[in-house]
């Protein structure tokens, strides 16, 4: 049986999480022995929660700082002979230990430390392939890219990004982000889950409490157009808020764990109010609903704004103008041109993905089916 191995990072409940989730799940339907670790966790599960509370608290008090950090030590052409040393001291040994104890066949990176980590390491274990997994629209330059078997590339600029680099075209997938395969059954357009309103909007990402979203709420003054479901995750603070407003048009979700209900959800919803964050946004594409952004956390969040509004997959909202929210929203669903604009924008993605499905590709790798980069990648 084919031994697989998923490293996302950090324990907090990013994009990294969710794509290596479902990674996972779609090998379990195909009762693959998989396993997910977080490598900081692993080796140094008190630090990781304390330097994950100092990570949420840094990209909220300080957003500037962190982007300047992020944009220094992240972005910026690759380079092959780049160390990095200070990772290598924290993880190399831990990883290299992993590795050897769990003997993987195949290893999914849902982000780019162990990615990093595990090129340095390749040469030490030849038979495991290796495949990195971009959960954003752009890639920094602490990916691995020499010794990596195989790449999921979210958008057609990645790909060529990484053939430039020198990576092999044969091994390149233009996957799109991978998102859980119950997103993907088909949407009913139209649906509102509130029959009296022009559009239902969802909000989402405000669950770890940082991103602006209690200002956003302060400022939605609904008169019966527009009607707001926020999802407020685990953030209680933010529920009990929503929650005694007591307007009709405002309503307080809490966390929701089934797949299914977030795909009624989003089958209900006109429209999604968010943080660009890669899974989120890759959810609303597959199911072709417009994206409002109304704030973009510090680094990695803010360079995939400027990506998607580029690519018109999104729409920012304008916090400053005078124009409230509301009328913002009323005027992109009341333009017959704005919405055949979007969709024209969004079709065009969808199809310049892989014209196969994510389950196949898996498929191809674990049993090293040749031809793999051939169809549509």
């Amino acid at each position: 049986m084919t031994k697989i191995l998923i490293f996302p990072f950090l324990s907090i409940s990013t994009g990294h999480h969710h794509v290596a989730d479902s990674l996972q799940a779609e090998l379990l339907l195909k009762s693959h022995q998989c396993e997910k670790i977080d490598i900081f966790s692993h080796a140094y599960r008190r630090l990781e929660k304390a330097s994950s509370a100092a990570y949420l608290s840094w990209i909220q008090y300080f957003p500037k700082v962190y982007s300047s950090v992020y944009h220094l030590l992240a972005c910026g052409r690759h380079q092959t002979a780049k160390r990095h040393l200070l990772y290598e001291l924290i993880f190399l040994k831990d990883m290299q230990q992993i590795i050897a104890e769990k003997k993987p066949d195949i290893v999914f990176c849902t982000h780019a430390l162990p990615s990093y980590l595990l090129n340095r390491l390749k040469g030490r274990f030849p038979d495991m392939k290796v495949v990195n997994v971009y959960t954003d629209f752009f890639v920094n330059r602490i990916w691995g890219r020499e010794k990596i078997d195989y790449h999921f590339a979210p958008i057609k600029d990645i790909k060529e990004q990484l053939i430039a680099e020198g990576v092999d075209e044969e091994k390149i997938f233009l996957t799109g982000i991978p998102v859980h395969r119950s997103y993907k059954m088909e949407r009913k357009p139209g649906q509102n889950g509130d029959k009296k309103a022009v559009c239902n909007i969802l909000i989402t990402g405000g669950s770890m409490g940082v991103g602006g979203i209690f200002k956003l709420v302060q400022e939605l003054s609904p008169n019966g157009d527009v009607a707001y479901q926020i999802l407020c995750g685990k953030n209680r603070k933010l529920y009990r808020y929503v929650h005694d407003l007591n307007n009709p048009y405002i309503t307080a979700l809490p966390y929701i764990e089934s797949k299914a209900e977030m795909n009624r959800l989003y089958g209900e919803a006109s429209g999604i109010m968010t943080k660009p964050g890669g899974v989120t946004i890759s959810e609303c594409i597959e199911k072709q609903l417009p994206v409002f952004i109304y704030h973009a956390l510090p680094g990695q969040e803010e360079m995939n704004l400027d990506i998607l509004k580029k690519k018109n997959l999104v729409i920012e909202l304008n916090q400053q103008k005078q124009q409230p929210i509301e009328q913002q929203l009323l005027s992109f669903f009341r333009s017959e041109e704005d919405i055949r604009r979007y969709q024209m924008s969004v079709g065009q993605y969808l199809r310049e993905k892989s014209d196969r499905d994510i389950s196949d590709i898996l498929d191809g790798i674990i049993h090293n089916r040749s031809g793999l980069g051939n169809a549509h990648v």
